[in-house]
């Protein structure tokens, strides 16, 4: 076995970084998004004459950290990426990796506030998406609206087992797929919308025990979500699954305090108290546990 990339066995500084991130024992979802991250830098490192991670120093991070705030790339995007790279590094060698902090490298600071009112709120998603994807490209998207689930909870949900839930207690049970492993609840609370999203889903299951086929793996499902993404972005001009969950946290809003969430009206419109109130349902819905996380999905609380 090669030495180099701290004896992982390739020379691709990009291959070495997912490698030992599948090492790590983080879910595929993770190795993937941050080996995406990593590649970036990879790039960057080798265009610099750095091939490999035994010349990963602060120096060329600070490099290609000024060269994101160059290329216009947004506060959260350079964190990310930053954060990516003390991730691989510090699982590499073992812990011995420093992490830099990307504020000391003068990334902006990050803003978790939402600023743009999901467009899934004003359009017929079904309708927007017919003719545009598959069956079960929608059915993972009415998922996310309807339901407010990540798009992990949405592959891996039973919705036939959902579905009966939803009908016969009045909620359904999240159990795979959560960040950090939690389960939750999520309340049927608009059956005219969220029955149907099941019922869609439940259908193009089919004799799985999820919405993955049977005998297909998360990983190999990974482009069918990646389709799903797409098609959404194609129809609301660029938003993505999280702007799916942004609108179910937004009409949950409203249907608990009867106005308009911040980010849709421009403004708080109702008091601190109810405002407080309406953010811990929906942060328990959604599978957070912090009530601040909220204004990612709702806009600013002031």
């Amino acid at each position: 076995m090669s030495s180099r990339n701290f004896g992982i066995g390739t020379r691709r500084l990009d291959s070495a970084g997912r490698l030992w991130l599948q090492k790590s024992g983080l879910s595929f979802s993770s190795v993937d998004t941050m080996a995406q991250r990593w590649n970036d830098f990879a790039k960057f490192s080798k265009d610099n004459g750095i091939g490999r991670m035994e010349g990963v120093s602060k120096e060329l991070i600070q490099s290609y950290a000024n060269s994101l705030i160059d290329r216009g790339f947004s506060a959260s995007t350079i964190q990310n990426r930053i954060s990516a790279i003390n991730s691989v590094m510090k699982i590499a060698t073992k812990g011995a990796w420093e992490s830099i902090s990307p504020r000391s490298l003068g990334a902006p600071a990050r803003s978790y506030v939402r600023t743009v009112a999901p467009k899934c709120l004003d359009v017929d998603l079904k309708a927007s998406l017919e003719g545009r994807t598959g069956a079960r490209e929608e059915a993972l998207a009415g998922l996310a609206r309807e339901l407010g689930l990540r798009e992990e909870e949405a592959a891996k949900l039973d919705a036939k087992g959902a579905l009966r839930e939803a009908l016969s207690r009045g909620e359904i049970h999240v159990i795979y797929g959560t960040k950090g492993g939690r389960p939750r609840i999520v309340p049927i609370t608009n059956e005219s919308r969220q029955i149907p999203a099941l019922e869609r889903a439940a259908a193009v299951q089919g004799k799985s025990g999820s919405m993955i086929p049977i005998g297909t793996t998360y990983k190999a499902f990974r482009p069918v979500i990646d389709s799903a993404r797409n098609a959404v972005k194609a129809a609301t001009n660029g938003q993505g699954l999280h702007a799916l969950r942004a609108g179910y946290a937004c009409a949950r809003y409203k249907a608990i305090t009867g106005r308009d969430a911040p980010v849709v009206a421009g403004s708080r419109l109702v008091s601190k108290a109810l405002d407080h109130e309406a953010r811990l349902q929906i942060a328990k819905e959604l599978g957070h546990n912090r009530v601040d996380v909220t204004a990612s999905y709702l806009g600013s609380a002031k």
